[in-house]
């Protein structure tokens, strides 16, 4: 065989080793906030605090989400009016948008999310216009900011959008998706609202219509847009006699844009949260008090397991074999997915709480 033939095998085995070295040497970082200003970066493997940004102002609510190259958060901060971007590594602000101003008050109720190419940021703000003896209720807006505008970033584009829209994802399609009295999805370049799943307007005749609890950006490791919702079914469409009271999800998957929608659980206990496992999305975990694993498969409850205290958000390892639960207070839980057996934790050493934070987890290399 010719010396080009060895060569490209050898280039081959190259190629091969380096991609084994470079998924073996990848490991799960955590970024979460805590009050009363305080960022933090956690190596998962070894529950280490890799870095803390100690902030200027008011941090709460410090929902947050990353850019995806997971370098910059955004933070929501000063009472659900500001969006600061940080570099999570060097704790340098690159980013600032002060949403209030001109006697108008902003107010943005967890509805946070950036573009897959990192270059744009969404919000959408709840207006008020402050005059001197009232207050006058103005109409929402879905704002686009550019991610590079630096640290007194003005507004790209600005267009009206419904009220009661919570919690945001991007998709690969470029679309927007707004959790709100339905689940819309939304054309940044030119503000059209169109609705993806229906929440208030399901044709469910012998259902209620569902509450969403829609407040945690998460769903990044199954690049999903995942909502839970509790409702009522009833033995028929006179809705008088109450069947039985429900759990379900809804979910639009973030690369192909397709939806799902199924009850799976008795509403037995309260879920904040939950994510599903990027291995195995037949798996469902929710928290709040306790740790519930559904099968979405079987619609059973796999097993649950009483907390030491409530916890608002979760997330999962990029491998799907840790859940991290935290919010609520100064630690972070880890379980075991398997047997959720709590297997570690991880205490801020602030001792300020996160709140409503966020738990973002992600892979790189250590």
């Amino acid at each position: 065989m010719s010396i080009n033939y060895w060569m490209s095998r050898l280039g081959l085995g190259l190629l091969l080793l380096l991609g084994v070295q470079q998924s073996v040497l990848a490991k799960d970082f955590i970024v979460t906030m805590s009050k009363p200003n305080n960022l933090y970066l956690i190596d998962a493997d070894t529950k280490a605090i890799v870095k803390e940004c100690k902030l200027e102002g008011i941090m709460n609510p410090g929902i947050l989400v990353m850019s995806p190259d997971n370098k910059i958060v955004y933070i929501l901060s000063g009472y659900w009016e500001n969006v600061y971007g940080v570099e999570v590594d060097t704790c340098n602000i690159v980013f600032s948008a002060i949403q209030s101003g001109d006697g108008v008050r902003a107010k943005t109720i967890g509805s946070l999310a950036v573009s897959k190419d990192g270059k744009e940021l969404y919000t959408i703000q709840n207006r008020t216009k402050l005059h001197r003896d009232h207050f006058e209720v103005l109409e929402p807006q879905l704002t686009v900011y550019d991610t590079a505008a630096g640290l007194k970033a003005k507004p790209l584009r600005t267009f009206p959008a419904p009220r009661r829209i919570t919690v945001m994802a991007t998709g690969e399609n470029g679309k927007v998706y707004a959790s709100g009295h339905e689940l819309f999805e939304v054309d940044p370049q030119t503000g059209k609202f169109s609705v993806k799943i229906a929440n208030a307007s399901w044709d469910r005749p012998t259902y209620s219509r569902p509450d969403v609890l829609a407040f945690w950006p998460i769903g990044s490791q199954n690049n999903e847009f995942m909502l839970l919702y509790t409702a009522m079914e009833f033995k028929d469409t006179s809705k008088k006699e109450v069947s039985k009271a429900v759990w379900g999800y809804e979910t639009v998957n973030l690369k192909t844009g397709e939806t799902a929608i199924d009850d799976f659980a008795p509403l037995e206990v309260i879920m904040f949260s939950g994510v599903r496992s990027p291995q195995h999305p037949d798996k469902l975990f929710g928290v709040y008090t306790q740790l519930s694993k559904h099968d979405l498969a079987t619609d059973k409850l796999i097993k649950r397991v009483e907390l030491p205290h409530t916890y608002y958000c979760i997330n999962v390892s990029t491998d799907g074999k840790f859940i991290y639960v935290g919010g609520t207070a100064d630690d972070i839980g880890i379980y075991d997915a398997e047997s959720l057996e709590r297997v570690g934790e991880i205490r801020l050493p602030s001792g300020g709480d996160m709140g409503v934070s966020t738990l973002h987890v992600f892979s790189r290399p250590s």
